[in-house]
C-alpha cells in the first residue's frame, strides 16, 4: 500500500486491506470501550448508559449510527448487569 504519496490511487486489494485492517481495529476499541464500564461506579455507568440511550435516539444521527449507538448500550447494559437508563431516577 502506498501511504508515503497519498495522491496515487489505491488498488481494490490495498482498498480491502485497508478496510479490513480498520474493522479490527475499531473492534478491538470497541471491545475496549465496552469494559471499561467494569471500572466505573454504579452511577457513572448508569449515566454513560443514559447519554448513549440518548444518541441512539438523537434525531442528528443516521438510523445506522442511531442502531450502532443501540446495539452498544445492549451490550454495556449485558456487561454491568442490566443498568437501564430508568434507573437513574
Amino acid at each position: 500500500m502506498n501511504t508515503e504519496k497519498p495522491e496515487e490511487a489505491m488498488t481494490f486489494g490495498e482498498l480491502l486491506t485497508l478496510i479490513g485492517e480498520q474493522q479490527r481495529r475499531l473492534t478491538v476499541l470497541e471491545n475496549a470501550f465496552s469494559s471499561l464500564i467494569f471500572c466505573l461506579d454504579d452511577r457513572a455507568s448508569q449515566l454513560l448508559v443514559h447519554n448513549l440511550s440518548l444518541e441512539a435516539q438523537n434525531q442528528n444521527h443516521d438510523e445506522q449510527l442511531q442502531q450502532h449507538f443501540a446495539r452498544l448500550v445492549e451490550t454495556l447494559q449485558k456487561r454491568n448487569g442490566g443498568t437501564t437508563p430508568e434507573t437513574l431516577a
